[in-house]
């Protein structure tokens, strides 16, 4: 059952914002790493460019909101010992070997995933503004191990996150269904539809 304190408005905002950032940033990254002729390259670096900065301050607001918001909720974020023991089990769950386990708002793994985007995001950044600038941040580059280097670590780093926006979006539809109707709508089903 959904519980609409669980998503406040201002955390759809965020998640909605996330997705439209996502799709325009992996899209758009795709086409600068497999260009084809005819394509307004320009248009779509600097689309790529000023979703990257959408997506980095909706990442800084959706902290702020979590940490000193009306609606904080930093604390259904973070791991705690309870997590780190149903981590397995949740797995378990997850490949259809073993009962759900009793979580809270999220379960571990999501905490996992929801830690490790922000994560993500700041070395899609770094390594963005190497590639975007590779003479001036040469000295960056070869930190990282040289450009083609900071190149593949990009890439992975983009697979990475279309893995976890997959698994997440199978999840929800499968088994949460009803987050997805408050979350995107802010009504929960009922008898007679939404």
């Amino acid at each position: 059952m959904v519980n609409p304190l669980d998503h406040p408005l201002a955390q759809r905002i965020s998640h909605w914002i996330n997705l439209i950032n996502f799709i325009v940033l992996i899209f758009t990254g795709w086409f600068i790493h497999s260009p084809h002729p005819g394509m307004p390259m320009n248009l779509i670096r600097n689309l790529h460019f000023l979703f990257m900065y959408f997506l980095l301050i909706n990442g800084v607001v959706r902290f702020y909101i979590s940490f000193f918001g009306k609606n904080k909720d930093y604390d259904s974020i973070l791991l705690n010992m309870q997590d780190v023991k149903n981590i397995w089990p949740q797995i378990k769950y997850y490949l259809f070997l073993g009962k759900h386990p009793e979580t809270g708002k999220y379960n571990p793994l999501q905490k996992l995933a929801y830690i490790a985007l922000p994560i993500l995001a700041v070395i899609q950044a770094f390594t963005g503004f190497i590639l975007y600038k590779p003479v001036q941040l040469a000295g960056l580059a070869d930190l990282v191990g040289g450009l083609t280097a900071v190149r593949g670590l990009h890439y992975l780093v983009m697979w990475l996150f279309i893995a976890i926006i997959a698994i997440h979006v199978y999840l929800v539809f499968t088994a949460a269904y009803e987050q997805f109707l408050f979350m995107f709508f802010g009504k929960m089903r009922n008898e007679k539809g939404i």
